[in-house]
């Protein structure tokens, strides 16, 4: 895909985003546009600090470490963005754009590796449906040690 068909992606993306959130009767900020956009390029998945960073650096706006955790937070409220906890705490965040994908995360470097499973899918189905439950979303995150730190 080339730079313009993902530009115009975003700007698709965006004009949704701020329709939804419109009709949902909350605000927007420019601050959160930028954070989206950072987010929106990124192929890694990025904590605060590096979100922080790249709007900063890459869109020349001033943005604060707070003003950035909270839009996270709406972010993630709304169902924008997922976190995944990388461990001690610290998050690392992606949107919500991509099919479902499930998530193996290196203890030791903090790698992050997206997979995507039938079998486990189809057997986390089987196993709610055995037990009488209506399975509406799951996560799944496999914490352990990566080939390069093992």
């Amino acid at each position: 895909m080339s730079a313009v068909d993902n530009k115009m992606d975003f700007d698709r993306f965006l004009k949704n985003f701020k329709k939804h959130i419109s009709n949902l009767k909350l605000k927007n900020s420019l601050q959160k546009d930028y954070i989206l956009k950072a987010l929106y390029f990124e192929d890694e998945h990025l904590n605060a600090e590096e979100i922080t960073a790249k709007v900063k650096n890459d869109y020349n706006i001033d943005i604060g470490i707070a003003t950035v955790y909270r839009a996270l937070k709406f972010f993630e409220d709304i169902n924008i963005i997922t976190s995944l906890d990388i461990g001690d705490g610290a998050k690392k965040y992606e949107l919500n754009l991509s099919t479902h994908h499930d998530h193996m995360i290196c203890t030791n470097c903090h790698k992050i590796i997206e997979f995507n499973d039938d079998f486990i899918e189809d057997s986390q189905v089987r196993i709610a449906k055995e037990n009488g439950f209506l399975l509406k979303d799951h996560t799944m995150i496999i914490y352990g040690i990566c080939e390069e730190c093992q």
